[in-house]
């Protein structure tokens, strides 16, 4: 009953629907349409995954460019003269 009740509420959520038009589907015809909605948000997760990939291995290419800020650790600055 609660994977009924899940699968109903996202079918709701993502198809902004109202619950009557989901009660009004037959059985096999709403299992279909979760199936259905299932494959394309694992398609689209996968694609999404695959563009953050690509940014960051961008970002990545980019900062490995940059020049490198120089150690500073060791800097002790000049004395001031006396007077």
């Amino acid at each position: 009953m609660t994977t009924l009740l899940k699968n109903k509420f996202e079918f709701l959520w993502q198809k902004s629907i109202a619950p009557s038009e989901i009660n009004n589907m037959s059985y096999w015809e709403f299992e279909e349409y979760i199936k259905i909605m299932n494959e394309r948000n694992k398609s689209e997760n996968e694609k999404n995954q695959t563009q953050q990939k690509q940014q960051q291995e961008q970002q990545n290419s980019m900062m490995g460019n940059m020049p490198k800020m120089p150690d500073v650790g060791n800097f002790k600055p000049p004395s001031m003269p006396k007077f």
